[in-house]
């Protein structure tokens, strides 16, 4: 098949191949293997290999993402599906870089530049700055070529993505029946059986306790931490340091002087008669205003009576102060030709014609050397503090290389201070502790285990560090006598929530049989709530009783569909759902077709992605080496 696909990949067949490779690149990126026989390798897709340092670097990256995602919840990481999630990746990425290969796809240098020139990380007073560029890539690790071909890889994702929303077709009849289906409403009924309720009912004995507790000794343990060292270099810390004369001050001061002028400003009220109707009929109207106005009539009574500018009319016509450049340039000559009190004669703009009576003029204004010289101080030394920061920067990452297993060389070189943090784990700390990318550092085989410095580590906005381990705490086994009332509340609430499942399960039996709903949840002193019709998206009932319900059969004649489930909370709701009604395509607006229609052609051309990359692989010849992960 994929060989018939090759030979026929021209014009829109080309297109439709091409859109559903999406996917995996917006994922992954596209990693670039290159075969040496000295890598240890994890898989084989083809004759190409993917190297376990390839995988280690995509590991580390997306297990930092996780624990940064899950914050205080990072310890229910699964090691084992996030290897296995990230091999899968890069198999996926490999085999779809062949095929796109093989389908010519590129592109250009000129795309590739505006595109990279374009983005706001690189630029610098809105241009694009060649020294941002190679520093924040320099902080990445990163070479200017590899970047480019990280870019390209973007863009070929971004064509990809284009052929995939343009192909993917609905039909109208599978549009109808997925508003159907999702604007459908149910009538349902429910009770909820907390399981603290059942809590009384049971007992925990010592053996139960003792018994848990040796069978889940790896959950009751004093987490491992670390202490570590450190130096760092911060352009905040730096700004301290610099010294700043007072002619670079007025220097910079005559640099801008533009930004410490506030042009002339003119304040005017109008009558505005609007012309879009009868434009002879709003001049003529215009100018006979303009004879009351001369003839002494107040200019705000005429504004209020008879301008067309609804927001300015009650206000007499008042627009305030404007300076140029803001208004339509006919109505802006006419102010600025005016004197203060002077009337205007009759004014045509795009909006219509006007009656212009300027009320004040507010001169032109700069701010003197000695009002602005604290803003200028503060940012020359800024500006100093950055450019300091990024002269310190490659030495220090020189020196704390080069002395590997001290950071006091570094310190006295650069002027900095060894500082030492609070003890912190894996998944939680304080200070410098509470950053991932120092805990990452921390943790890492070059510090804890090899004790060596770590690379300067970015934590902010020109804000580095470098640590090296100071103390190492292991994870310990926590005491039976410290942790016995923890499972204790742990036993007796598993048992608790398994007594209120089996009175659920018992009610769902005893519903079914036809018995009334109100007797029964008397009977277990809860109260049956009966509410609807309610759509998907109801929130006058928990997110997972309307799951449930819109997940059960419709009802038969006379009879309701009776399910249960557990709630977030641990107890349990038993449901019955009375009456279905469809939703009526006919009265979706147009809008609301074109939105849904998209979602779908999104989700069918997921599908098609899927199954897509599913053959790729079936035909590819794969090799794991899972002893390698």
């Amino acid at each position: 098949m994929l060989q018939t696909i090759r030979d026929r990949a021209q014009g829109w067949l080309a297109y439709i191949i091409i859109g559903l490779l999406i996917i995996p690149f917006a994922l992954w990126g596209i990693q670039e293997y290159a075969s040496n026989e000295a890598d240890v390798n994890v898989a084989r897709v083809d004759d190409v290999n993917i190297s376990q340092r390839d995988f280690q670097r995509s590991y580390e990256q997306q297990r930092e993402r996780m624990r940064t995602l899950l914050g205080e919840n990072a310890a229910l990481l699964d090691e084992t599906r996030i290897k296995q999630s990230v091999l899968d990746g890069l198999i996926r990425t490999e085999l779809l870089r062949r095929f796109t290969g093989e389908l010519g796809l590129r592109v250009s240098d000129a795309q590739l530049a505006q595109q990279i020139q374009s983005m706001p990380e690189f630029q610098s007073n809105g241009q694009f700055s060649r020294a941002t560029f190679s520093e924040l890539l320099r902080r990445q690790g990163l070479t200017p070529e590899r970047f480019e071909s990280l870019v390209r890889a973007t863009l070929l994702t971004e064509q990809l993505n284009s052929g995939i929303t343009s192909t993917a077709m609905i039909t109208r009849t599978q549009l109808d029946e997925a508003i159907r289906l999702k604007n459908q409403q149910r009538e349902i009924g429910y009770l909820v059986l907390p399981w603290s309720n059942f809590k009384k009912d049971v007992t925990v004995d010592e053996a139960a306790v003792m018994r848990y507790y040796e069978d889940n000794r790896e959950r009751f343990v004093t987490p491992e931490q670390v202490r570590v060292e450190y130096v760092e270099l911060a352009a905040q810390d730096l700004a301290a340091q610099v010294t700043v004369d007072e002619q670079e001050l007025r220097k910079l001061y005559d640099e801008q002087r533009a930004a410490f002028t506030q042009e002339e400003q003119r304040r005017a009220g109008h009558i505005l008669i609007k012309s879009d109707k009868n434009a002879e009929a709003a001049k003529a109207k215009a100018e006979e205003l303009l004879k009351r106005l001369r003839a002494g009539e107040p200019f705000d009574k005429l504004a209020k009576e008879n301008s067309e500018d609804a927001a300015t009319a009650q206000q007499g016509g008042d627009l305030g102060f404007f300076g140029k450049g803001v208004m339509d340039k006919a109505f802006e000559d006419s102010v600025f030709a005016l004197k203060t009190g002077e009337l205007s004669g009759v004014v045509r703009s795009a909006f219509g014609f006007h009656i212009i009576k300027l009320t004040e003029i507010k001169p032109a204004q700069t701010q003197t050397f000695e009002q602005v010289r604290a803003d200028l101080e503060k940012e020359l030394r800024q500006r100093k503090a950055q450019q300091l920061f990024f002269e310190k920067a490659e030495p220090l990452a020189n020196l704390v290389y080069e002395h590997p297993d001290t950071l006091a060389v570094a310190a006295k070189e650069l002027g900095l201070t060894v500082k030492t943090s609070d003890l912190f784990g894996r998944h939680s700390g304080g200070g410098i502790g509470a950053d991932p990318k120092v805990v990452s550092a921390a943790f890492s085989e070059d510090v804890l285990t090899r004790g060596f410095n770590s690379e300067p580590i970015d934590i902010g906005e020109n804000r580095r560090v470098v640590v090296r381990l100071k103390e190492h705490k292991p994870a310990a086994p926590r005491a039976l006598a410290e942790v016995k009332q923890e499972i204790t509340e742990q036993l007796l609430t598993e048992a608790a929530q398994q007594k209120a499942e089996a009175a659920a399960q018992a009610i769902e039996k005893r519903l079914r049989a036809g018995e009334d709903a109100q007797a029964i949840a008397k009977d277990y002193q809860v109260q049956w709530q009966k509410i609807g019709p309610l759509g998907r998206d109801a929130t006058s009932a928990d997110p997972a009783i309307v799951r449930a319900a819109f997940a059960l059969g419709k009802p038969a004649a006379n009879r309701a569909a009776v399910g249960g489930t557990r709630l977030a909370s641990g107890d349990y709701a038993v449901i019955a759902v009375f009456a279905v009604k469809e939703g009526s395509p006919a009265s979706v607006e147009s809008a609301a077709r074109l939105a849904m229609q998209r979602q779908l052609q999104r989700s069918q051309a997921g599908q098609e992605y899927e199954n897509f990359v599913a053959e790729l692989r079936n035909e590819a010849e794969i090799t794991i080496h899972q002893d390698k992960l």
